[in-house]
């Protein structure tokens, strides 16, 4: 008859196989997450064997292990907020300006791992974060300081500054980078300046900002002068042709009063001077001859 201690003995050995059972059933099976692709290894070595999304079944406990590639699109960002960039630290990529002055930047920098090519990228680089540390990192401040460097500080701040440099970086970063690494963009997000420099600039862009106000004041004021004197003019114009229109009636009343006035044909009154008129009016019609 079994006794009440070897029914417990029992039981305890049962939970122990069973845990024991369960544990090496996890260790032997890998679950890839989609988004992720799995690289198998035996005893460290890489197999070659890529591992898609799904559970994977059976593996060898402490002989076989999977280091697990992201395969989606990443970013890795260099700011001078502590809340923004991939480090718990002011991060802008700093350098100085042809204009000597100090200035950071902050970058993004956008890429992917080819996903036919994980296994060759973790032969090389091991993880997604070596890489980032041992070669895009880098190749970006070298670039950074070494090309903008030719720019005015204003210069690396305009749209047409900050398009320059992403391209360069993003040139810099493909040329550099494995051709399983693929950079898709590079963002310069932002530029930074000295305290003292960015006071100057605000200084005079107020300055700049009241001379424009300035100037569109005077035009305002010589746009009114003008019109005033426009108005002046035809004014003035009005006037004098109303006199001209008036003396002529008056010269009109006057010859009517002396006698002197013709009319054409038209109706159009003629001023003739007295004595022209005189003269025209003694001269003898010519006679019509006739035959008797």
């Amino acid at each position: 008859m079994v006794s009440e201690s070897q029914l417990q003995a029992a039981a305890v050995v049962g939970v122990v196989l069973l845990l024991v059972g369960g544990i090496g059933y996890i260790m032997m099976v890998a679950s890839v997450d989609e988004g992720d692709r799995g690289v198998k290894k035996a005893q460290g070595a890489v197999t070659g064997e890529v591992l898609d999304p799904g559970w994977h079944f059976p593996l060898v406990p402490f002989y076989h292990s999977v280091e697990y590639i992201e395969i989606r699109p990443q970013t890795y960002t260099m700011s001078g907020d502590v809340h923004d960039g991939d480090v718990d630290q002011e991060d802008a990529v700093d350098f100085r300006s042809a204009d000597q002055q100090h200035v950071g930047a902050d970058i993004t920098v956008r890429y992917s791992i080819v996903e036919d090519e994980v296994v060759e990228f973790h032969r090389e680089w091991n993880t997604i974060e070596q890489y980032e540390q041992r070669l895009l990192r880098p190749e970006t401040i070298d670039t950074v300081a070494r090309e903008a460097s030719a720019l005015n500080a204003t210069e690396a701040n305009s749209d047409t500054g900050r398009a320059l440099l992403s391209d360069i970086i993003t040139d810099a970063l493909r040329e550099e980078s494995p051709s399983y690494v693929d950079i898709e963009s590079v963002q310069v997000r932002d530029i930074h300046f000295d305290p003292s420099f960015e006071r100057a600039l605000e200084e005079v862009e107020i300055a700049s900002q009241e001379a424009d106000a300035e100037r569109t004041r005077a035009q305002g004021d010589a746009d009114a002068e003008r019109i005033r004197a426009e108005g002046e003019a035809d004014a003035l114009r009005e006037v004098q042709e109303a006199l001209t229109e008036e003396n002529l009636a008056l010269e009109q009343i006057r010859a009517y009063d002396e006698g002197t006035v013709f009319v054409t044909d038209g109706g159009t009154p003629v001023i003739l001077d007295p004595d022209t008129a005189s003269a025209t009016d003694g001269d003898p019609e010519p006679e019509n001859e006739t035959d008797d």
